[in-house]
């Protein structure tokens, strides 16, 4: 099933890199004017690198948008029993979606790399900025708890999403438009009574609990320094365990009541 979506997914991962390529390519070119003007200082053409993370963050949007509008249309159209007709559990398919997704992040990751390898060898001086900081930046343990723990919340909003496209569907059967109104209503109200919750939770049973992390500690110019930075910990945790909640309904809502 995972290779199957991977190959439904072939020409937009490629007009993707291509677009990131040609980005990447007009970044060294932005960087290279930079350069060539004494006025620019380091911290300046530092803001080259960072806008390239910016479009592959924009990138990994999309790629995310994506995913949830293909499980839709799969759940809706014609060609959803290419897929729901497999002899597979919910849980099953499910998994394949969060495999997309964890796929996608890590080709963000590796594809934000390459693009900061690709800059210092077409830029003339960027490598020689770059390099005191990459790897210690990369080093930093607070950065990678920081990346594991935006990852588990947008996994566990994907389960919100999908259970909220599944939940449409058994109240509307085949009809999209208002199963895609249910479906808004129901991630905004999950999320909404979530977010409320935790506010409570952090105000009453764990007032003051925090988490404090210093992930820009080795990019000086970011102005961050080694001010740390706090991190809300308890809503955090509770929309993770509602994105597990999430991810079981849908997947006994497939099993049960839609017989998929």
């Amino acid at each position: 099933l995972v290779r199957y979506e991977f190959r439904g997914r072939r020409l937009l991962y490629t007009i993707g890199l291509i677009t990131m390529c040609a980005l990447t390519l007009y970044q060294a070119t932005r960087f290279i004017g930079m350069h060539e003007d004494p006025a620019q200082s380091a911290p300046v053409s530092m803001s080259v690198p960072l806008m390239m993370a910016g479009f592959w963050v924009l990138f990994y949007a999309v790629m995310t948008v994506i995913n949830i509008v293909t499980y839709t249309q799969d759940l809706y159209g014609d060609t959803g029993y290419l897929v729901f007709g497999l002899p597979l559990h919910g849980a099953e398919v499910l998994g394949s979606r969060i495999v997309l997704l964890v796929f996608d992040t890590l080709m963000t990751l590796l594809g934000g790399m390459t693009s900061v390898i690709i800059l210092a060898c077409l830029a003339p001086g960027l490598a020689q900025q770059v390099r005191p900081y990459v790897g210690r930046f990369l080093l930093t343990s607070d950065y990678w708890v920081m990346c594991l723990g935006v990852l588990a919340v947008i996994v566990s909003f994907m389960s919100i999403m999908f259970f909220g496209v599944t939940f449409g569907k058994t109240l509307t059967n085949s009809k999209k438009h208002l199963g895609s109104i249910f479906s808004a209503l129901v991630v905004i109200v999950v999320l909404w009574l979530s977010a409320q919750f935790g506010l409570v939770l952090e105000e009453t049973m764990f007032s003051g609990v925090r988490l404090y992390l210093r992930p820009w500690e080795n990019l000086p110019f970011l102005g961050a320094g080694s001010q740390p930075v706090t991190f809300p910990l308890v809503s955090p945790l509770l929309f993770v365990v509602l994105g597990v909640l999430a991810f079981v309904m849908t997947s006994w809502l497939m099993d049960r009541k839609l017989n998929l």
